[in-house]
């Protein structure tokens, strides 16, 4: 069953268009929240709840240079 709840974390992860147009943001590479927030013309504080939503699904990761946090999927493929 424990293969079965990871799955279904990622599938919930996945079936927000927020967290995809994110996803897709990152696709290319590493980016910052204020990248993503021009981006997307979204708040700054509502992309950073999906990226914990996805980091918590183990799709993203994250780095911390000074005060920014940067952001990369995972698994690109």
């Amino acid at each position: 069953m424990e293969f079965y709840e990871g799955q279904t974390k990622l599938y919930k992860a996945l079936m927000h268009p927020v967290r995809l147009a994110i996803l897709d943001i990152l696709r290319t590479g590493e980016e910052c929240v204020c990248h993503m927030e021009a981006a997307l013309g979204l708040r700054q504080a509502y992309i950073s709840q999906q990226l914990m939503v996805l980091r918590e699904a183990g799709l993203v990761q994250d780095r911390r240079d000074g005060w920014n946090i940067f952001y990369h999927v995972v698994k690109p493929e």
